[in-house]
């Protein structure tokens, strides 16, 4: 048996979002005739009884805590993850979605926090555009920065044969000015999936090490108006997590400043669009827009918004109607996965939700010795055996 604070697995536990039930039956204990399985947790969080190291053991898998925290005198002080600047107060709240991305975000957190470290020991120059704007410069000023920064061209985002292809190019650019673009929606179990009810989007501004993560369970083609609402957040200097479109102020100007660098005014104030048509009309032509620029059809009736070219009620109406298309055809394109079979390896899938800019650097500062493989699993979210092939794949 393992002298641990009681408290700290309670604290574990309900960082989770699990009840002591749940916990109970995902901890694989057992009723018998002289106590329930909730009653047997429920002495190891008392302290009545120690718990033994194989049980700590999964309790760190259960709850997706790092098994070293089960030793700590006092449950860890919560860590900084900047503003939520999603709509408030919420239609509804999922408990689990919210616990499962406190978890996510903070092992980015985590991530960005060795790199940095190893950054500042090889006295990496800071990225000059973190914290370079502010929202007194008004939506085009900012918009043409982080164009000019990222040195993007919309002509050959839209030539882009695909969504895939298009948004591969906008995180390439990114990438380039040392922008770290993440697509996770776990803790590594589909189980743990988090709804983008929940978050599109979240960042960790910072002046060497700025972190995006984009909710790979979003349509495809909002992926990169998301990344460049983030892109936005950082040029204001600001960390947090992202929902959808929101009435706060700093939300309103970030997807304003994406809609300018992705559909600019003056190409939708060309467009004839008769807000009066039949509506299957109007998702048709929006449909026809979206697919040419490249852009979710949410994007555009977002773009027409702000041009008035649509009013508020049919804005919603319209989104409604897209979020009930992209629903059923996630599910459609998961029944025929599923009837497949098969799909990318665990290590083409994990490269691509990581990125090659944290891989890369990730390698180098490895190789250079400023990393141990313990921190390298650490930053890419997976088991220490399994670093190496995932940073060489040539060699595996």
């Amino acid at each position: 048996m393992v002298a641990v604070n009681p408290e700290i697995l309670i604290w574990a536990r309900e960082t989770a979002a699990l009840s002591i039930d749940e916990a109970a039956r995902k901890l694989g204990f057992r009723d018998t005739k002289m106590r329930t399985a909730t009653e047997k947790l429920r002495l190891l969080e008392t302290g009545e009884i120690e718990p033994s190291t194989p049980q700590l053991t999964r309790m760190a898998k259960a709850y997706y805590q790092p098994p070293l925290v089960f030793y700590l005198n006092q449950p860890p002080a919560e860590f900084d993850r900047g503003e939520d600047f999603r709509t408030s107060p919420r239609m509804t709240v999922d408990a689990k979605g919210e616990a499962h991305l406190k978890l996510l975000m903070r092992n980015v957190r985590v991530a960005q926090n060795l790199i940095r470290d190893a950054m500042e020991e090889e006295q990496v120059e800071s990225l000059e555009f973190v914290n370079s704007a502010s929202l007194s410069m008004g939506v085009n000023a900012v918009a043409n920065e982080i164009r000019e920064a990222l040195a993007f061209n919309i002509e050959t985002f839209r030539k882009a044969q695909s969504y895939q292809q298009a948004f591969a190019y906008l995180r390439e650019r990114m990438e380039n000015r040392r922008i770290f673009l993440l697509l996770l929606s776990d803790l590594g179990s589909h189980h743990t999936t988090i709804s983008i009810n929940v978050f599109r989007g979240f960042v960790y501004s910072d002046d060497l090490v700025p972190f995006i993560v984009i909710n790979r369970k979003d349509a495809i083609s909002a992926w990169s108006f998301t990344a460049l609402h983030e892109v936005a957040h950082l040029w204001l200097g600001s960390s947090g997590v992202s929902g959808y479109w929101s009435n706060r102020r700093i939300e309103a100007f970030c997807c304003e400043v994406a809609g300018k660098i992705l559909f600019p005014t003056h190409e939708i104030q060309a467009i004839e669009f008769d807000p009066n048509n039949h509506f299957l009309n109007l998702t048709d032509q929006i449909g026809k827009i979206a697919h040419s620029k490249k852009l979710s059809r949410a994007t555009v009736a977002y773009s027409l918004l702000q041009a008035q070219k649509i009013d508020v009620q049919l804005w919603r109406k319209l989104n409604s109607r897209f979020e009930h298309d992209r629903l059923s055809v996630s599910e459609n394109a998961r029944h025929v996965q599923h009837a497949k079979g098969g799909g990318p390896s665990y290590y083409a899938l994990r490269r691509h939700q990581l990125g090659k800019a944290l891989l890369e650097v990730t390698k180098q500062f490895l190789d250079s010795g400023h990393l141990t493989p313990t921190k390298a699993a650490l930053i890419l979210g997976v088991a220490p055996t399994r670093v190496h092939a995932l940073l060489n794949p040539d060699q595996v």
